[in-house]
């Protein structure tokens, strides 16, 4: 069930503080801002200085499905899906690499595909995986839990005893307290009626209460292969959900502020009609910030994969007040985006198409007005650009971002971290009569006026870029020599032999 994309469409950019939506508006208005007597403009714009990849395992021998990952204090711990039996694996941090092993009961095999899985997460020392046992009809869904940060796994646990027909698609979330609530999609009988119910513990994963159904507020059915999220911050938890309401499928949010006794609110936090009448096979995450609730997700209802993300209110309630995209290829979709965050800090990641090439893009906030940042700027994750890169999950805490993906073209899951920074706390001055065009670039090229040299092109995640220059015209031509899409930042001299920063965007 892999989506198809389409082709085209412009996004929306921000350049300075001004928001745009045509490249000929936005060439003039930067123009604008660039000459105008600005003695000093000051900006620390958040990046991630990313380290090398890594290998998580080798995926001939331990899959590559969906990885899904977890933090054990400061380390990463990550689950995934092969084929044949005992297909789920978990890879735990050692200090220098992964050390993987298989954590399902001998003959015994878990569904698996590139839209779901299995899930985990961990609280201290408790890690907990949850996932579907084949046959797809009949399996039920389980956990296993280790007490000792991932290094043992118990043996199988039954999640509930729903018997009413198939249980669909876990996903997981644990509380502060190490207690994990399961979200499965429960069925009548054999894929009839498909809704969304919650099953919490209260003795760390050791035993599961009944199904919950919190979903009979959402208009329709629940999507049939969307998988959902569950969402817990203190007492707030969430359940995000796609419905199928003939064929408007849309994602909702299922809120309890009293630490999933009841789930008094919902709410479309979607909102764009999207009308589709094959199951789109994608889901949603999300992350709270005060008194606000940010969800992430993917929707064609424009006719092309975008990934969007809404902020509503939750102070008496839950109620979308905004809803954003992140700027668009110049060719091609977006989709399966995964969000996390901790005190004001939040990433994203997602796969991004750019014609037939699958790469990841993330997108960071940090401090105020976080949805106008994430729906601004965007930047490659990954390094090793052959465009079969696809399915992230990251992470973030404690100043640094944990990022896996599932590589095609070498069959593998790779892993990359990455230190948040503000880049340099750069200083945009005296640019006067300094223009740059276009800005932004479709391409790895522009033109700048009102310049002597330039003396280095930055990226957002702060690495040099090598790049070449010409004259021509009173005009210096420069050109990148690797294209890499996002925000960069050109340190010149200006005509006073002045040292001035210029952001330029390369789409």
């Amino acid at each position: 069930m892999e989506p198809e994309y389409s082709k085209g469409e412009e996004g929306t950019f921000l350049i300075l503080p001004i928001l745009h939506k045509t490249n000929t508006l936005k060439t003039l208005l930067f123009t604008l801002l660039a000459t105008i007597i600005l003695p000093q403009l000051t900006f620390a714009q958040p990046g991630i200085a990313w380290e090398p990849e890594i290998i998580v395992s080798d995926g001939a021998v331990y899959g590559k499905i969906r990885p899904r990952a977890a933090l054990v204090g400061d380390e990463p711990i990550v689950v995934c899906a092969g084929f044949g039996a005992e297909n789920i694996f978990i890879s735990r941090w050692n200090g220098t690499g992964f050390d993987t092993n298989p954590v399902l009961p001998t003959g015994t095999s878990s569904y698996a595909a590139t839209w779901t899985g299995p899930d985990i997460a961990a609280k201290g020392d408790t890690v907990i995986a949850v996932f579907k046992l084949n046959p797809s009809e009949s399996g039920n869904v389980y956990v296993i839990r280790s007490v000792d940060g991932g290094q043992n796994f118990s043996d199988t646990i039954r999640v509930g005893n729903y018997t009413g027909g198939n249980p669909w698609m876990p996903s997981l979330e644990i509380d502060d307290n190490g207690n994990p609530t399961v979200a499965i999609m429960i069925h009548d009988g054999q894929w009839a009626n498909p809704r969304q119910a919650l099953f919490h513990s209260n003795d760390a994963g050791l035993s599961f209460g009944p199904a919950e159904e919190i979903s009979s507020n959402v208009p329709g059915e629940a999507c049939d292969c969307c998988p959902s999220e569950v969402v817990i911050d203190g007492s707030r938890e969430v359940l995000l959900m796609r419905n199928n309401d003939n064929n408007i499928r849309e994602v909702f949010g299922i809120l309890s502020t009293d630490g999933g006794t009841s789930f008094p609110f919902t709410e479309n936090v979607d909102q764009l009609n999207w009308n589709i009448s094959q199951c789109p096979a994608t889901g949603m995450d999300g992350y709270f910030l005060n008194d606000e609730l940010f969800t992430t997700f993917s929707s064609r209802a424009d006719g092309t994969y975008r990934v969007y993300v809404s902020r509503s209110d939750i102070s008496s309630g839950l109620s979308m007040t905004e809803r954003l995209s992140v700027p668009a290829p110049t060719n091609g979709g977006q989709n399966y985006p995964t969000m996390s965050g901790a005190n004001d800090t939040i990433v994203m990641a997602w796969e991004e198409r750019i014609g037939t090439n699958k790469e990841i893009y993330y997108s960071l906030s940090v401090g105020s007005n976080p949805l106008n940042q994430l729906s601004t700027l965007k930047s490659q994750a990954n390094a090793t650009a052959l465009g079969n890169q696809t399915n992230p999950d990251i992470l973030y805490k404690n100043g640094y971002v944990h990022l896996f993906y599932q590589d095609d073209a070498n069959g593998n899951v790779v892993y990359r971290r990455g230190r948040v920074t503000d880049v340099a706390n750069i200083t945009e001055s005296n640019i006067q009569n300094v223009v740059i065009s276009p800005n932004p670039s479709s391409n790895n090229r522009a033109r700048i006026t009102g310049i002597r040299s330039i003396t280095s092109v930055v990226s957002l995640d702060g690495k040099e870029l090598r790049f070449q220059t010409s004259e021509s015209k009173n005009q210096i031509e420069l050109e990148i020599l690797q294209k890499v899409n996002g925000v960069h930042f050109i340190h010149c001299k200006n005509d006073n032999g002045d040292d001035i920063v210029l952001r330029w965007m390369v789409l």
